[in-house]
């Protein structure tokens, strides 16, 4: 898992390897679905970073893909969907110069009235194209149904004074306002790079895994604990393209993000969407089987909701709710519903998207999706590998046991 990585090459290594924002997640499934984390607009996507891979696929062959050996393989490896071409028995990943350091900022904004929270979005998107529209600023915010901006920001590349002023002037305006709004423990600074996944001098940001066995170094962060065990009911994602923040089209982004968080907390995955980020950057990306999509959206929209109580078995909880479950749901695709209205065919994450989402194919690769399918004909062309809703899995019953096609 990324842990493995980030101890490895930045903390003993002092070096930078684009992985996953959360600590847990599997190295190869991130690569083959994109991945994205809070510094992609600086270093790009895991997929984009991948320099070579052996595969076993479904002739039962172990092959070395990279540019030269089967570079289509190579390719679809890049995005086109984890355990759908094959197993995936080792990775080269490129590595970067790590910057000297790695920051954040954090706080929440209660705004008193529907009237302002309308207008705090509408500053918030103008304050962001200004200023955090750039390399340097990644991770996310929140707009929630109880009028609340919740600041969840990351930043590289910034000293810690730099990182501070760059939001003095948002928290300033807030404050100029204490009858329409109130500003909640706000704060911005940064922290020498390497020591950002160092559990032994970061522990107060870390969950240790405790477990006879772990590697002393295995945790994941304090702020993913909500995540654990998550039954979820229900999950959608969209990105939103960059020419949403033209000026002229920044109060109709506003007005579709307060619409939408009336039925149900609305994220902004700033790290998630490559607009913003260097040319280069982008240009790789566009070397992926990643949705094209994502070299021109500046965020990821994730709306989801679920009941937090340890989903595993052997774990006492409490009936699930239906009424609850359903109600969520459904505010779930209303909240989208409003997105897509100005942000119609904009694509979805694979890793991170709707269960259900009936046109998954387009939303999830775009203009590549054909080259995928051609590709899995290719290598797996009885249809060994099946993933719930993979690349070739239309050819299938929905478990997987009986083909259609």
């Amino acid at each position: 898992m990324w842990m493995d990585l980030y101890q490895a090459v930045t903390t003993e290594g002092g070096r930078y390897v684009q992985g996953g924002t959360c600590t847990t997640v599997g190295v190869a499934g991130l690569v083959q679905s994109g991945g994205f984390n809070s510094f992609s607009k600086r270093f790009g996507t895991a997929a984009a970073g991948l320099l070579e891979a052996e595969i076993v696929t479904a002739d039962g062959r172990v092959r070395v893909v990279n540019e030269c050996n089967d570079p289509d393989l190579f390719w679809a490896l890049k995005g086109g969907g984890g355990g759908t071409f094959g197993v995936v028995t080792r990775v080269t990943l490129r590595t970067h110069e790590l910057p000297n350091s790695f920051g954040a900022a954090w706080g929440q904004v209660k705004a008193r009235s529907n009237e302002a929270f309308a207008r705090l979005i509408g500053r918030f998107i103008a304050f962001y194209e200004q200023t955090l529209f750039n390399p340097h600023w990644g991770e996310h915010v929140h707009f929630r149904p109880d009028n609340t901006l919740e600041i969840d920001m990351i930043s590289q590349g910034l000293t810690p004074e730099q990182t501070l002023a760059t939001w003095q002037p948002f928290f300033d305006w807030v404050k100029a306002s204490p009858n329409d709004f109130d500003l909640v423990s706000p704060g911005a600074w940064a922290w020498e790079a390497r020591t950002w996944w160092d559990i032994d001098k970061r522990s107060s940001l870390f969950v240790r895994d405790t477990r006879a066995g772990a590697p002393r170094h295995h945790a994941w962060g304090k702020g993913d604990q909500g995540e654990v065990g998550i039954f979820l009911h229900g999950y959608d994602s969209l990105w939103l393209p960059a020419s949403l923040l033209q000026k002229d089209r920044q109060q109709s982004l506003a007005n579709a993000l307060f619409a939408a968080s009336r039925h149900q907390m609305v994220r902004l995955h700033i790290g998630k969407g490559l607009a913003g980020a260097p040319p280069e950057v982008r240009a790789a990306a566009r070397h992926t089987a990643t949705n094209p999509a994502v070299a021109d959206a500046f965020t990821l929209v994730i709306i989801a909701e679920g009941e937090r109580p340890p989903a595993y078995p052997g774990y006492a909880r409490p009936d699930l709710d239906l009424a609850a479950a359903r109600k969520n749901a459904h505010d779930i695709d209303l909240a989208a519903a409003e997105l897509r209205k100005i942000a119609p065919n904009s694509g979805s994450y694979v890793s991170e998207s709707n269960y259900f989402n009936r046109g998954w194919q387009q939303e999830y690769w775009g203009e590549h999706y054909a080259k995928l399918r051609s590709i899995k004909s290719k290598y797996d062309a009885e249809g060994l590998f099946f993933v719930h809703h993979g690349v070739g899995s239309e050819e299938w019953s929905a478990d997987g046991f009986t083909r259609l096609l």
